[in-house]
């Protein structure tokens, strides 16, 4: 189906999400009324400017090189970031293991991502050593081959802030039909299908913890399936923003010494069964460490043309960038209160691209409604708008799709780009009711 001609939202629905002085500042949202007139030499279509009507300059990014760390990066290694005790390679030849046990390591896993075209060992390291010291002598043993730690991830959600609804966005009510025929996936916790909002709709969930490991907690996973695909539920509840659409859920978080902790093995089994499922964009509501076996799975979801959406994180405003939403490619997303405040504990940086609701907002788990805040919540907003334009036809690269939602974009903060806000806040509408 295609949601991209022109509607504008009612007065009504933009009210009953937002303060008076709010609805008036932001004005009525639309949905994307751009058409593919022109391309540039590279097949790309020429985006135009919606106030002037002149060619809108896209901010071109570099995909990374997918690169062993240097030795600074492994003098500046934090072990809380990590899975301790482990390192993960990239597509070793079958001779290395011999000479890998006869040095004290041991492979515990070895991962078949078909999908992605590729094998990743997960190997611990001798007990009398460091991971700083194993990443060092690899790296000399086996110069040709991708070798990183096993990074740990949080689910990027925080604390609470004033209540306000999706409304802000300009997004409203849609029917259960809205979304129907697009393949979205999820990164996150586990999520409960059975829970009423989710129960019925197209939600296909795997999880990716290990088999002796329990997984984590639904609610975070749950709230975030119900904001994209959930089933709106008369005038009590909004429902999803896309709730006609077909959601692959993959869990990769699981307990650890009372913790909800995901780790870089667990993702990688993820995105090979996403990849797997044909869905052609990802919501990523999690936040950990960059290193090179990371950059390499992001960049193999880059050339399946999947799009990847992530939470900018909630480490604060001096923390480091959080990966995945750090990767040039990975289009981040930060959370902001109704007073088109930054949340407090956001992460900013030249990475964050976009903001987007995020503090205090009504989602629906399996315990019940509940107010929930962090960039985590804000990711989804920006994940259902990318959707709509890729059913459209929009090209997956997404220099293109960023360049596309500025259009629709009021600026926040310092003129134009900035670490805190991004490009600022976006509101566009589907066209499907």
């Amino acid at each position: 189906m295609r949601f991209l001609s022109m509607v504008l939202l009612t007065g009504l629905a933009l009210s009953l999400a937002m303060p008076v002085q709010a609805q008036s500042d932001l004005g009525d949202a639309e949905s994307p009324s751009w058409r593919i007139l022109k391309r540039d030499a590279q097949g790309r279509p020429i985006i135009l400017d919606r106030g002037t009507g002149e060619e809108l300059q896209i901010e071109e990014t570099v995909t990374p090189t997918a690169a062993p760390p240097s030795e600074k990066q492994i003098k500046n290694l934090r072990t809380k970031t990590l899975m301790r005790g482990q390192v993960l390679l990239v597509n070793p030849p079958s001779s290395v293991r011999s000479d890998l046990e006869k040095d004290g390591f041991k492979v515990v896993e070895e991962i078949k991502l078909y999908s992605l075209g590729a094998e990743v060992w997960r190997v611990s390291i001798p007990p009398n050593m460091s991971e700083k010291a194993a990443l060092r002598k690899l790296k000399q043993d086996y110069p040709k081959i991708l070798i990183d730690t096993n990074q740990i991830f949080d689910l990027s959600a925080g604390r609470f802030g004033p209540d306000f609804s999706r409304g802000f966005v300009g997004w409203g009510p849609v029917s259960n039909r809205c979304g129907s025929g697009m393949r979205i996936g999820m990164v996150d916790g586990a999520v409960n299908v059975k829970t009423p909002v989710l129960s019925g709709q197209r939600v296909t969930y795997q999880g990716f913890n290990a088999k002796n490991r329990k997984p984590a907690g639904v609610t975070h996973g749950t709230a975030v399936a119900a904001m994209l695909v959930g089933r709106p539920k008369g005038d009590q509840t909004i429902g999803g923003l896309l709730p006609g659409a077909q959601l692959y859920a993959a869990g990769i978080f699981e307990m650890r010494a009372g913790k909800q902790v995901g780790n870089l093995a667990n993702m990688m089994k993820a995105a090979d069964w996403l990849v797997k499922n044909r869905v052609s964009v990802i919501n990523m509501s999690i936040a950990g460490g960059g290193n090179g076996v990371m950059t390499f799975v992001l960049n193999k979801l880059l050339q399946e043309g999947i799009v990847v959406v992530a939470a900018a994180g909630n480490n604060g405003p001096r923390a480091e960038p959080a990966w995945p939403a750090a990767h040039p490619k990975v289009i981040a997303v930060t959370a902001i209160d109704q007073k088109l405040r930054i949340y407090q504990h956001a992460n900013q940086g030249g990475y964050v691209d976009f903001s987007a609701p995020g503090v205090n907002l009504v989602t629906q788990t399996p315990g019940g409604i509940k107010q929930q805040s962090g960039t985590s919540f804000a990711a989804p907003f920006i994940t259902a708008m990318v959707a709509i334009h890729l059913d459209a036809g929009f090209p997956t690269d997404p220099d293109q799709l960023r360049g596309s939602l500025r259009r629709y974009t009021k600026d926040l903060g310092a003129k134009g780009k900035d670490q805190a806000f991004g490009w600022g806040l976006v509101r566009l509408k589907p066209s499907c009711k």
